[in-house]
Formats: structure tokens, sequence, C-alpha cells
């Protein structure tokens, strides 16, 4: 395991919240390798069909952009970031698709209501600053009808690593449950489900996570 300073372990969160710079790029590399089984099971959790419109909050460096984009024909993919770095990385790296990817402030989801079929957040709960107000952006922005997935480490796992400090705040699934208990959002499951990791110190750990469905009521 990985001895970090006090300085370091502050500099990882920081980093986890929002990469920037050089630094950002290498933990945003990090975060996909040792995110992909949460990011895959999120996009499992999407019964994606044809011209869907899917809007993924907090994508980072968006390693698994062509697991999406290959689930069905002609998925209408939008990406938001906070990270100015992972935002230029994915607007430079992808290219040869026809995804859009956009930076924002993390408060308020710049689309008209109806928008999206599937909004989709990987290991970035932790990061809303005000969750209810954010969670009923995603209610707006959905489709009646819609699902979001929210793929996130258990409370239990988190808080025993050293870098999960203030910029946190920490989920297990009655959490979530409170979370869209005063929305238009009905849980449809919360799937649990645990593998090893190489952790962001660089030894291996053994992560619970669970991954959540959303779906989006008739008014």
């Amino acid at each position: 395991m990985q001895n970090l300073t006090e300085e370091e372990l502050q500099e990882l969160e920081k980093q986890l919240s929002c990469p920037d710079g050089d630094n950002g790029i290498n933990v945003g590399n990090l975060m996909n390798e040792s995110n992909i089984n949460m990011t895959l099971s999120g996009i499992d959790a999407m019964p994606l069909q044809k011209q869907d419109k899917v809007l993924e909050l907090g994508h980072g460096n968006c390693g698994h952009l062509y697991q999406i984009l290959d689930k069905a024909e002609e998925v209408d993919y939008t990406g938001l970031e906070i990270s100015e770095t992972m935002w230029k990385y994915c607007k430079e790296n992808y290219t040869d698709t026809t995804a859009t990817f956009l930076l924002y402030e993390g408060q308020k989801i710049p689309f008209d209501e109806n928008t999206f079929d599937f909004v989709l957040s990987v290991n970035n709960v932790y990061f809303w600053s005000k969750p209810l107000l954010f969670i009923k952006e995603i209610e707006k922005v959905l489709k009646i009808g819609g699902s979001c997935v929210i793929s996130f480490a258990q409370k239990n796992f988190m808080e025993k690593l050293p870098f999960v400090r203030d910029k946190f705040k920490l989920y297990d699934d009655q959490a979530i449950r409170d979370l869209v208990a005063d929305t238009n959002l009905q849980i449809e499951s919360i799937q649990s489900f645990n593998d090893v990791v190489k952790s962001k110190l660089g030894d291996n750990v053994d992560r619970a996570y669970g991954v959540a469905v959303l779906k989006k009521l008739g008014q």
C-alpha cells in the first residue's frame, strides 16, 4: 500500500471530485480503470434501443463510450462534465463518434424537460453539493418512462478509504431511497455487486457497490 502524506491525500480527494491539469489526466485514467466494473454494470442496466438519447453526468475520460454506443443503433450520447480537463480530453479524443461533450457548472443541467431516455451517473453522486435539487434536475430532463441509473460504492466501503473526506457525501441503499422520496422518480431496483479492484493508493481492496435504477413516472 502506498503511504501518502496528508497533503497528497487532500490533492487526491480534490482530483477525484474534479480532475485538473496533467495530474487530472492521470487520475482520469486511474478512475476509468478502477471504475470499469461499476460503469459496465450501469451500462448493463440501460436497455438501450435505436436512437435513444443518453446523458452521462461526470463521464471522466469516457473510456467506456464505445460500449454505450454499441448497445443499440444510433445512440445519441451527451456527456456533461465540471472538469475542463476531462471535457477537453474527450472533445479531442472521440472525434470519430457522434458523441457530444459539454462543460457545465455542476448545479443546473442545461437541457429542456423530457429530453433524455436515460441518465447515467457512475461514482459521482458523492460530489453532488445539493443532492435533492440535483436529482430533481435529473428528473426534469428525463422523459416520462425514462430511467436514471446511478452506480455508487457503498458507504461502509467508502468510509474506510483514507482520501474520502469532506468533499464526499456517502450513500447506501437506504440513502438512495431517501434521496428520491420527494421526487417523481420511482426506484425500480437496486442491485448489489462486489468486486476486487486496485485502490487509488495501489492496493487491492474488496469493493461493495450498488446500481440503482430510477424510473420517471407520469404526472
